[in-house]
C-alpha cells in the first residue's frame, strides 16, 4: 500500500519550503527488501483540476525508496500484518505561485523482461496525493505535524535524514 506519511501544511506563503515535509510510504505484509533498489518516487504540482502543472514545484522532486527496519522478530509464527517497508522524503519542496494545488507523489519502478532493453522500462506502479494546499502570500506557514507524523518524522531522523524543526518563517 502506498500512502502519505506525513502531510504539508494547508496554508503556506509563496517561496518558502513545505513544512512539515512531505514524506510517503510503502507498506507490505511481506518483506519487499529486494525490490527496492528499483523503486523511486516523483512529486508532481497539481491543480484542482488534476493537471500536472510542470516546472512550478521547485526543491527534491524524486526519491529512491529507503528501507524502513523490520521490527518483527522473524518466527514464522507472527501474524501477517501490514507494515512499513519503506519512506520516500521530499524536505524542501517549494510552491513560488499563489493558488490552490496538491502534491501528487507518484510510485515508479524499473522492470526487466525478456523483451525490454539492458536498462529496463519505467512502470508507472501507483500515485497518492496530499491534501489541498493554499499558497497566499497573506497566510501563516505554521504548521504542526500531528503526534503520528512527529513519531514518522523521529523514524527518518534516526535513519540520517536532515529534519526542519520548524517552519521557516
Amino acid at each position: 500500500m502506498f500512502a502519505i506519511a506525513v502531510q504539508p501544511s494547508q496554508q503556506t506563503k509563496p517561496g518558502i519550503a513545505l513544512y512539515p515535509p512531505v514524506v510517503a510510504r510503502l507498506s507490505s505484509e511481506i518483506s519487499i527488501f529486494e525490490e527496492l533498489s528499483q523503486v523511486w518516487a516523483v512529486a508532481s504540482l497539481m491543480s484542482p483540476s488534476g493537471e500536472v502543472l510542470y516546472e512550478r514545484l521547485r526543491g527534491k522532486i524524486a526519491d529512491s525508496a529507503h528501507p524502513m527496519a523490520d521490527a518483527g522478530d522473524g518466527s514464522s509464527n507472527q501474524q501477517r500484518a501490514m507494515k512499513d517497508r519503506a519512506y520516500f522524503y521530499f524536505p524542501d519542496l517549494v510552491i513560488d505561485t499563489p493558488g490552490r494545488y496538491r502534491i501528487r507523489i507518484s510510485l515508479m519502478r524499473v522492470t526487466h523482461s525478456f523483451e525490454s532493453s539492458p536498462e529496463g522500462e519505467v512502470q508507472y506502479d501507483d500515485y497518492v496525493d496530499t491534501h489541498s494546499i493554499v499558497v497566499n502570500e497573506g497566510l501563516s506557514n505554521h504548521s504542526r505535524p500531528s503526534s503520528r507524523e512527529r513519531t514518522f518524522l523521529r523514524i527518518l531522523e534516526e535513519d540520517g535524514q536532515d529534519i526542519p524543526s520548524s517552519a521557516p518563517a
